[in-house]
């Protein structure tokens, strides 16, 4: 496919795909849930942390965690208190993550909240406009947020829920949540509207990756920081003010298998 015929694809994919009827069966649907933007990016990024593996078992395990937290995130995660509150997820398990790291990435946030008042306050105290993209508005959020864990044991696993480009890693699921934050509806929030949407990376996971690939939007192997970057400039080629849209592209035609001759 040349480069019109790319962009012409993936423009008619986004149109189809980001639409309110995907939020159903998406866990953005978790944020879209409450109307309080303080409520709507703790909602958020807990749903964003634990959105790996199938899409079922992950909107299965939000829902159990936000009724754990009585449907009031903002509320819960303000008046945390580990030491006397952690046992409420003692039964709490899913795949690499345990009631304990699941405790800890709320006395994190708990940290966070009592300090900046809200998540949007601490991202962008990383920010710049003068940055090519949120590479380092990212790496001093999930390194802020680990840094409260100092002197708590057994952390390593909140470490996976918070991931930070600073190891390379892809991100996939915190440049999600900075999607639903930053781009405006129908299917994201936009609640974030300090973040330009062109400084944005989509996120990358191994089947986004893989139809990159076929696309010819990339040529790297590792499905790391530097592809999801190169990819994202690609991208910028079609549309350099919300490259990251195509992320519906992508993502609908590996989820509903809609794929076209030229990528099979």
């Amino acid at each position: 496919m040349n480069t019109k015929d790319t962009k012409k694809l993936l423009d008619e994919l986004d149109k189809k795909y980001e639409i309110r009827e995907f939020i159903c069966s998406d866990p953005v649907q978790f944020p879209h849930r409450y109307k309080d933007s303080r409520d709507q990016e703790l909602a958020g990024i807990i749903a964003s942390a634990f959105a790996y593996g199938k899409r079922e078992k992950i909107v299965h395990t939000v829902d159990y965690i936000l009724k754990l937290m009585h449907n009031d995130p903002y509320n819960f995660v303000l008046n945390f208190n580990y030491d006397k509150d952690h046992v409420i997820f003692h039964n709490f398990k899913y795949r690499y993550n345990t009631g304990r790291d699941l405790g800890l990435l709320i006395y994190s946030l708990n940290r966070a909240i009592n300090e900046y008042k809200c998540l949007k306050n601490l991202f962008l105290e990383g920010y710049s406009d003068d940055d090519k993209n949120i590479r380092e508005a990212l790496t001093h959020f999930s390194g802020s947020l680990r840094a409260y864990l100092r002197g708590k044991e057994n952390f390593k696993g909140v470490y996976y829920l918070l991931s930070s480009p600073e190891q390379g890693s892809a991100c996939k699921r915190m440049n999600m949540f900075l999607r639903w934050m930053a781009r405006p509806a129908p299917v994201d929030l936009g609640i974030w509207s300090e973040i330009s949407t062109e400084k944005l990376i989509i996120p990358l996971d191994t089947h986004v990756a893989k139809l990159s690939r076929k696309l010819h939007l990339t040529s790297r192997a590792s499905d790391d920081w530097k592809t999801a970057e190169e990819i994202t400039e690609r991208l910028k080629e079609f549309d350099p003010n919300d490259p990251v849209k195509y992320d519906f592209a992508i993502f609908g035609m590996g989820i509903t298998g809609d794929l076209p001759a030229c990528v099979l």
